[in-house]
């Protein structure tokens, strides 16, 4: 495992820096676990496709063109995003142990698993200091992931502990290069020439080299990202971020702002933005925020905005929930015109995406996740107790299995023959595509 430390240069706010140069002591951390709970060999096929945004693609829709055995794993810690495929390994973090009682992530402890896709066997693993929410992107022979938790350092900063951005090496997992930050580095960032580009819990959003981590570009922001991953569509970057709540354009060469909405300036209580992470498809860009009713109550909103100057072309209330102890927005999936989304608010819509027209429901109960695509026919969800839904395209279920996956706010993993699931309880499920769909 990593001995890991950091010389830390932190940007506080613009145009004032602190610098600290110190090597604070290492965290010391138990030992992660890792068991095999049953495993059906399967040799994949090579395939080494490059992940180079959260989950693969800019309408969410989560495939590897793979073939993998069938396997459980118990990995303790909390998996709150989906995994990576990059050649014959299975990239997965974990952000220590969860009460499942709370909800709570107590423990600043990260850890990255490189697991074989042919049998669930352990190849490597690495812990950090700090928890682990982001997709692993993968760029040449390197892995990308960012520290971080949901606290509060301040009332402007979030991000307590070790936060940074890390590249580590894919066959081996040694740290390449580390890129300490002051607020947490959650939201899955994206890889574009030659850069990986993060919005954090600083109110600001920059560039490092991919191949060393120095900075080449930083722009700050004045409101802080939690966890609404980074979205690139052509040379553009899109996310949300909070207190105030904007949905920001950014250019991804410079760091320019090319528009923002301001949702704060209605006076309302939002959430949310900073949580979900958009969609894009043909020009239109599609997010979800919540409007909080009372203390203990949201409404729950998908909205679609012109990609190229901002202008709001419809907006939908999914309907009211109770507020949850953190993720509020799920991300929004678009699969051939079709926006689906689903939310605690426990209802899947389908939309068109041009005009916001609902095609049809369905009663999920609350979810935290998306929706995936399965051979171009099925759509896959997950409510948050675990069930998971197999629906057809005009939303007509086919079937529905409780599962010992209880998930995070991210993705079903597709691949040729096979649902990779993944749960905050630490289970990662990997079952044949035919039990589902009967195909």
């Amino acid at each position: 495992m990593t001995e890991f430390y950091f010389a830390k240069t932190y940007s506080v706010q613009e145009n004032q820096k602190v610098n600290i140069t110190s090597l604070p002591s290492l965290t010391k951390s138990p030992t992660p676990t890792y068991s095999l709970m049953q495993s059906i060999p399967n040799k994949p096929k090579g395939y080494t496709p490059a992940n180079y945004m959260f989950e693969g693609d800019p309408q969410h829709i989560y495939y590897v063109p793979i073939k993998t055995g069938y396997f459980m794993l118990n990995l303790t810690g909390a998996i709150v995003v989906p995994p990576t495929i990059y050649g014959d390994l299975m990239y997965v973090v974990t952000s220590g142990v969860m009460n499942m009682t709370t909800g709570e992530l107590n423990e600043l402890l990260g850890c990255l698993f490189a697991i074989n896709i042919s049998d669930g066997q352990l190849v490597w693993l690495d812990k950090f200091p700090n928890q682990i929410m982001t997709v692993p992107l993968v760029y040449k022979d390197e892995v990308i992931v960012g520290l971080g938790n949901a606290c509060f350092l301040n009332t402007t900063v979030r991000g307590t502990g070790e936060n940074a951005v890390i590249a580590l090496n894919a066959t081996n997992g040694k740290v390449i290069w580390n890129y300490t930050t002051l607020g947490e580095d959650m939201p899955t960032p994206v890889i574009y020439k030659g850069m990986v580009i993060e919005a954090n819990g600083n109110r600001e959003v920059f560039a490092l080299n991919v191949d060393n981590g120095k900075l080449i570009w930083q722009r700050y922001l004045g409101s802080y990202d939690s966890m609404s991953s980074l979205l690139l569509a052509g040379n553009i970057i899109y996310f949300g971020t909070a207190n105030p709540y904007v949905f920001w354009t950014i250019d991804a060469d410079d760091g320019q702002v090319i528009w923002d909405y301001n949702f704060s300036t209605t006076g309302l209580t939002f959430g949310g933005l900073d949580d979900s992470s958009p969609a894009y498809y043909d020009g239109i860009v599609v997010t979800s925020y919540t409007v909080h009713i009372s203390n203990i109550t949201m409404s729950e909103f998908l909205v679609a905005f012109n990609a190229s100057n901002g202008r709001m072309l419809w907006y939908l209330n999914e309907g009211n929930a109770p507020i949850p102890k953190y993720l509020e927005s799920p991300a929004p999936v678009i699969y051939h015109g079709v926006v689906y989304h689903d939310s605690p608010v426990g209802i899947l819509y389908a939309l068109n995406v041009t005009n916001g027209k609902v095609i049809w429901e369905f009663l999920t109960g609350p979810t935290v996740s998306n929706v995936d695509i399965a051979y171009n026919s099925y759509i896959l969800i997950q409510s948050r107790e675990g069930t998971l839904y197999v629906l057809k395209l005009n939303g007509q279920m086919v079937k529905s299995v409780l599962t010992p996956v209880m998930p995070g706010p991210g993705n079903l993993l597709a691949t040729q023959n096979s649902v990779i699931m993944v749960g905050i309880n630490g289970i990662v499920d990997v079952i044949p595509i035919y039990a589902l769909t009967g195909s």
